[in-house]
Order: structure tokens, then sequence, then C-alpha cells
């Protein structure tokens, strides 16, 4: 898009080589020519033969309605037939366009969907240690509650201000034969190491009962699957993925004058040429960000979605189980003799003593048996893409091997296979690396969402577009306003112990279609962009003081307490509010013309 307007640096004989989108109802497709003595079948048809041969295929040509342009076939469309298809195209780019933008935003929230979920359920007193001494004690005790048939697997990790989530489950088939689990999941407080809540189910029926994570995990869900069904949602953000690759090569191409537009913000009286210029600039600084995230984004949702379930069906008979098992390089040996499980706090102190990387998940399989095998993952060393893995004995506590995550032994695809989660989410140096991905989101999302306003304001004379126009300020900025609004139903919900998943979704809805209602029921579509943008500005900087009325810790407690991740959002969220205010009501003079020309290009 940002290339647009640039006809004017076309050489002569750029014409002949393109595809325009109007030459008097005609499309070019330039096809190589057939080269004399070149065989169709068992006709021979020669390009520079006797006139002879050529006749009866030319007047065949002009039969059929088509012709031939030097080495160019030409598809003769009528007027109408030329302008409906270029409409479609253009509407069908907007659409994924916009589509694309909503993955791009829900992204950048999910960066900080930990941090999130820290500061939207924070535990009394800050973790030091999700795993301290202890942990053994606890798990045993909870192990010994929980129906035998669960103890297929185990996994453990700290989730929601440091809460350590356990789930003992089994693996089996739904109705439609999909793979689920089924058990018993709990949550424990670390500091004191009790219990503080227990589900059981489904794993579709233990998340639907999980509050304190529910904020953060439905900016997720809204990012990985637009809350969809699988397969499609993996499917529909896959494809979006690729689009976002396709539009990160060719803007590399486009860019003719790549590094000169890295410094190019030229000063404009007019607002719109000083727009394009900072998309350009914004889009140009970007490409290489965007190419990573297209590209890791696409491999998860195109992977999770058909890669697994092919690779299971061709090569495991459909046994997925059997498929990571053997892929992940962690088949046991079946021993199904009974076995006490050993003492997980010395093998935490072992696999601690290994390393300087922090334990960030543990898995156990078979548990209580001879053939159990203990699986500790840790998070990112410093300065470093990679996380090692370790492997104990689940009977002994003895250690067997380090592996990395993919296979037995280091490998290429190994490594690369490992690159994408970090490279994806940005969470390979903390804090740091996640802002900094944060701001490269925006950036992206900036991009596309200035890029469509741009094209749709171009085509501002044709009544097809303004309704896109409208759909284009609907998505840009009703969408930050829906986003912001799940968390004025998660809150007064969570302290009254109630669920909160389907409330926040139908909030959500609520105020995207109310936003839906601005964005077309006012005529000037300058007052709808300034409006939702203020809504957006109000919700976010009203949501600490909607924290705090819902039991919340305040400022004095909280930083008394150690909570430093609820008071940096606290401060984002009011800081971000202020500035969606300030934003929402400048009113510069220089505005005005560009102003009326949008007001302009959707009024009916």
């Amino acid at each position: 898009m940002a290339a647009q307007g640039r006809g004017a640096d076309r050489q002569p004989g750029d014409a002949d080589r393109a595809v325009p989108g109007d030459l008097g109802g005609a499309v070019l497709l330039c096809l190589p020519g057939p080269q004399p003595g070149a065989r169709l079948g068992s006709d021979r048809r020669t390009v520079a033969g006797s006139p002879r041969r050529d006749r009866p295929l030319r007047h065949a040509d002009h039969a059929s309605g088509q012709g031939r342009r030097g080495g160019c076939l030409v598809i003769k469309l009528s007027q109408e037939r030329n302008k409906s298809l270029l409409a479609v195209h253009g509407w069908s780019a907007v659409f994924l366009g916009l589509l694309l933008y909503a993955v791009i935003l829900t992204g950048v929230a999910s960066v900080f969907a930990k941090e999130l979920g820290d500061w939207s359920s924070p535990l009394a007193q800050p973790v030091a240690d999700p795993f301290r001494p202890g942990t053994d004690r606890m798990l045993r005790e909870f192990a010994a509650t929980v129906d035998p048939q669960y103890h297929e697997e185990m996994f453990v990790f700290p989730r929601a201000g440091d809460r350590l989530y356990a789930f003992f489950h089994k693996h089996e088939t739904d109705e439609d034969g999909k793979p689920r689990e089924r058990g018993v999941a709990a949550e424990f407080d670390p500091n004191t190491q009790t219990l503080i809540e227990r589900r059981e189910g489904t794993d579709e029926d233990v998340d639907a009962g999980d509050r304190a994570n529910a904020l953060g995990d439905f900016m997720v869900e809204l990012h990985v699957r637009l809350h969809l069904p699988n397969p499609w949602g993996l499917l529909l953000t896959g494809v979006l993925g690729l689009a976002m690759l396709v539009a990160a090569i060719t803007g590399f191409v486009v860019h003719r004058h790549l590094i000169k537009e890295l410094f190019t913000l030229r000063r404009h009286k007019e607002k719109l040429l000083s727009a394009r210029d900072t998309h350009v600039i914004a889009g140009t600084w970007n490409l290489p960000f965007a190419f990573i995230l297209a590209f890791t984004g696409s491999y998860f949702s195109f992977g999770s979605a058909f890669g697994i379930p092919a690779v299971a069906m061709v090569v495991f008979g459909g046994d997925q189980e059997k498929m990571i098992e053997t892929v992940i390089g962690n088949p046991p040996k079946e021993d199904k003799t009974p076995a006490p499980v050993a003492d997980f706090d010395r093998m935490i102190a072992d696999v601690r003593g290994r390393t300087d990387a922090a334990l960030n998940f543990i898995t156990v399989q078979h548990w209580g048996r001879a053939d159990s095998l203990v699986t500790m993952f840790m998070q990112y060393p410093e300065g470093k893409l990679l996380g090692p893995t370790y492997v104990y004995s689940g009977a002994t506590g003895e250690f067997r091997y380090a592996k990395p995550s993919l296979g037995l032994q280091p490998s290429t695809g190994g490594a690369l296979f490992e690159l994408m989660g970090p490279l994806h989410f940005g969470n390979f140096a903390g804090v740091f690396s996640k802002a900094a991905w944060f701001a490269l989101g925006f950036a992206g999302a900036y991009v596309t969402i200035t890029g469509l306003m741009l094209w749709t304001l171009r085509r501002r004379e044709q009544r097809g577009w303004r309704h896109l126009a409208r759909a284009t300020v609907w998505v840009g900025y009703g969408l930050p306003l829906a986003l912001a609004a799940p968390a004025y139903a998660f809150f007064p919900l969570r302290a009254a112990g109630e669920l909160v998943h389907g409330p926040m979704m139908t909030v959500f809805l609520l105020v995207a279609l109310a936003a839906a209602g601005i964005a077309w029921g006012l005529r000037s579509l300058t007052l709808a962009r300034r409006i939702l943008l203020g809504l957006t500005g109000l919700a976010l900087l009203l949501l600490p003081a909607l924290r705090l009325l819902s039991g919340g810790a305040g400022w004095p407690l909280a930083f008394e307490s150690g909570l430093h991740t609820v008071l940096a959002l606290d401060i984002a969220f009011a800081v971000g509010g202020l500035l969606c205010l300030l934003s929402a009501s400048r009113r510069h003079a220089e505005n005005a013309a560009a102003d009326e020309e949008l007001d302009e290009a959707v009024e009916a």
C-alpha cells in the first residue's frame, strides 16, 4: 500500500510488462511464445512460420474473444465486469487486512499475557521461588487424592501470580475422535504450599473454571484462534500469517529506495502526505520483524492444525500422542510395575546445580510406575535463545540425560524448532525483550491500519468503498476499546466467585457491536474516530480503579509487598489512557482539511 502513488517513477516500457487495472476492459497476460518447431499434441504451430499456419490460430483467438499483443494474451472484459473484478479484489484485500490487524493487535496484548495475569490475580505476597523446598510433599499429598487412572501424566508450572498449577490427567478421544485430556487440576500458593483451588473434568472444563488466568488467556485465545473452533481458527490465523509474510517480502521489493526511506519524513502542510510518509517509514523499519512474526506465526498455526495430525495419520496411524513421544525423543520402555515416585525436591536441587537457567516446567510420565520419567524444562539462560531440558528417572530420581526440545541429539532442525518460540513470543530476555516485541508489534499494527485508511481514502469517489472506510475505523479504533472491555466483566465476577469466560466474551462482543454503531451511525467519520479513541482512553484510565474496587491491593500495600507488576501495569494503563484521551481531544488547524476530506469520502 505504501507503494501507491508512484506511477511517475515508471520508466518507458514498464506498461508493456505490467498487468494494468484497466485497459479499456482488457487484461494482459504475458505468456512465453511458442518456439519454432515446438509441438502441442500433434499440431505444429510456428510463430514465425507461414501466414497460412498463423491464420487459423488467429481466427480461433478472435472467435473465443481473446487476442494477442506481442507475447501477451489479451482477455477482453466488459468495462462493467472489469470494474467489478477490481472492486472484489480491493474489498477482499481490505477484509483480509482488517483481520490481520486484529491478529497483530491481539498479539501485542498477548506479549504481556503472563504479566496481565500477575496484575489481575496476584497472590498476597510475591513468590521468590515457585519450586521451593516442600514441593515434593505438596505434589505427593495432592496425588494421593487423585484417582490412579489420571496418573498417566502430570505437569506442573507457575501461572498467574506465580501460582503453581498441576494437572494429573489421562489421554482420551471425544465423540468426534479428537484427542483430549481428562483429569484433576489444582492451584497452589508456593509461599504457603497450600491448595487454593481444585477442578475436575476434561481440559476444556478445567480451563473454563480457571479464573486467575482468564484475562491473559482471553487475549491469547483471541490472537491464536480468534476464539473460533479448531481447526478453523488456526487455519485462519495461519492464512493471515502467510498474508503478512507476502506483504513483508513484497514490501521489501517495492521499496526501491529502501535505505533512503528509512530516514525520510518530509514536512507537509497536507496531512495525508505526512500520514503516508509516516506509514512508509514505520513499515520500512518494521519489515524484518514482520517477516519473523509472520513466518513463526504461520508455522505454529499450520503445524498445530495440520502438521501434527497429518504426520500422526500417515506414520503413526492417527496416534498423535505416540508421534509426539517419538519426535520429542522421550519414549519410555513400558514397565507397569508399581514404584514410588522419587523425591522432587532432590531432583530440582540437582537440575539447578547443572545450569544457571531457572526451572520453568515439569512433566511426569506414568506417575507411580517403574517406567516413570520426569522431564524438567528450563527457561532461556541469560544471553541465549535456547533453553536446556533434563530427564530423570521418576522411580529412582537419578539423572538420565540432557536433551534438546526435539529429539535426543542436537541438530540443525531441532535448533530451528526451538528458535520458533522465543522469536515469536519475544520472551528470551525477560521484560526487556517483551517490551521490544510490544513496540515492534504496535508499529506493525500501526502500519496495517494506516495503510488501510490511506487505501480506502484514495477510493473515496466510489460508493462501495465508503462502507469499507467505516469498517476500517470500526476495527482500527473499536477493537482496542473492545479489548479493554472484558476486564470490566472479569474483576466483579471473579470477586463474586463466578465463572468469567462466558461473560467476558459477551462484553467483548457487545462493545464491538456498540463501536460498529458509532462507526456507521455518525455522519462524521472523524468524530467517530475521536469518540472511539476517547472511550478507549477512558476504559484504560479506569482499569486501576476497577481493580482496586474489586478487592485488589492498593498502591501502598502493593509497594510494601513487592508486587511490582501491579504497580507497573496500573501506571501503564493510566498513561495509555491519558495518551488516548489527549489524542482524541487534539484539534489542530492543519488537520481540518484532511478531516473534511475523510468525511467527504464516506458520506452517502
